[in-house]
């Protein structure tokens, strides 16, 4: 501690140093947090139920990179479809707005280049039996939330 107006000297730098011990059970990483990606997964979407007395019925798929080794926390899929959407939900958390349905995948997976595939349902109305028979997806995109491995890397 100093008093006001005395100055602090300046000590000398000293670099730390880690140590390591491929013995003990525990290990130390530096790097936390999280990021985002929109290039681990391949993503597909296609009717299987064009008219289920309410709902067309696309049956939505996704598989992860085997090229990547990030944890995956949660997936965001965008899907856009050829019409304004009046009702839509999803086995995941779902909401829709215009001619999009969001889905949220929530999990905790993927490490090490496992190629986690998802297939799910995706039911939507596009008011009435005609229109909503219509649909079709005409494009999908995605944002994937990772966090750090136990290693300390996220990819």
């Amino acid at each position: 501690m100093f008093n006001k107006g005395e100055k602090e000297e300046m000590s000398e730098y000293i670099k730390p140093v880690v140590l390591g011990n491929d013995d003990l059970a525990e290990g130390v990483y530096a790097a936390s947090g999280s990021t985002e990606s929109t290039d681990c997964w391949t993503v597909d979407g296609r009717s299987v139920q064009s008219w289920n007395g309410s709902h067309n019925v696309f049956e939505m798929s996704a598989k992860h990179s085997t090229d990547v080794t990030h944890i995956t926390t949660q997936v965001v899929f965008t899907y856009t479809f050829s019409a304004p959407i009046t009702n839509a939900y999803s086995e995941f958390d779902s909401s829709f707005s215009g001619n999009t349905v969001v889905v949220t995948r929530n999990l905790h997976a993927n490490g090490y280049y496992s190629g986690d595939n998802v297939t799910f349902k995706v039911w939507v109305s596009a008011g009435d039996q005609a229109a909503t028979e219509a649909l079709t997806l005409t494009g999908i995109s995605y944002v994937c939330r990772h966090e750090t491995n136990v290693q300390g890397g996220i990819d």
